[in-house]
């Protein structure tokens, strides 16, 4: 079998990295993918920023879990169709006494992002947002249940994940405005990588998966 480095990040439920054990969502695609395909995974752990600079530079063939951005496309081959869609959503403290009803509203309140995730348009670009950039989600989580920050967004399929299995469960709640967009998740190639002349056939993996009811079915077990 050919080996395919995938890069992962801790992204529950569709990625859980716990130590040196992987599971998820996103784990039981890849390994239907890589027996499909007769393939070989090798996972390489790295923060978000760090797994998109590596795709960039060439250093790991595949990637999960991507929404869709013009400037992850000039180094990256997205495969459709997406497997997964989520949406955009924005927390806070429940002892913090303000409310977010419109987009305008977050031009007053220091809103926490993780480096390098794609949210929507126009508050990944909109400067005039205040923002603090962290690593991980579980950071933002720390951040807000300590009131070091206002607000944190994130994507509520993996964000309320997050949130039901942490301490702070009863202590978050969704504000008002919600942006209403579709969050679409790709897995992309890396446009250094040798398995670029094989996305068709990813393409073709991947959607029998999807006729076959296999990636509803794994995603049940976990927000089930």
């Amino acid at each position: 079998m050919s080996e395919i480095k995938v890069a992962l990040d801790a992204w529950p439920p569709f990625r859980i990295l716990n130590q040196d054990q992987y599971s998820g969502i996103d784990i039981e695609l890849w390994e239907r993918l890589a027996d499909q395909m007769q393939l070989q995974v090798t996972y390489v752990r790295c923060p978000w920023g760090r797994c998109l600079r590596m795709m960039k530079e060439g250093l790991v063939d595949v990637m999960g879990g991507l929404a869709y951005r013009d400037e992850r496309a000039e180094y990256m081959y997205y495969i459709y169709p997406a497997y997964y869609s989520c949406s955009t959503v924005f927390y806070k403290n429940k002892r913090e006494d303000f409310f977010i009803k419109k987009y305008e509203d977050l031009y007053h309140y220091e809103v926490g992002f993780v480096i390098g995730s794609a949210y929507f348009l126009p508050f990944d670009k909109d400067s005039k947002i205040p923002k603090r950039g962290v690593g991980t989600e579980k950071q933002l989580l720390n951040m807000l249940g300590l009131s070091r920050i206002q607000l944190i967004v994130g994507t509520d399929c993996q964000a309320d994940y997050e949130i039901a299995q942490s301490s702070y469960q009863h202590l978050f709640e969704k504000v008002s405005y919600r942006p209403n967009n579709n969050v679409k998740l790709h897995i992309a190639i890396s446009k250094k990588s040798s398995y670029l002349g094989k996305a068709q056939a990813f393409q073709d993996a991947l959607i029998t998966l999807i006729k076959e009811g296999a990636i509803k079915d794994i995603s049940a077990s976990y927000f089930n």
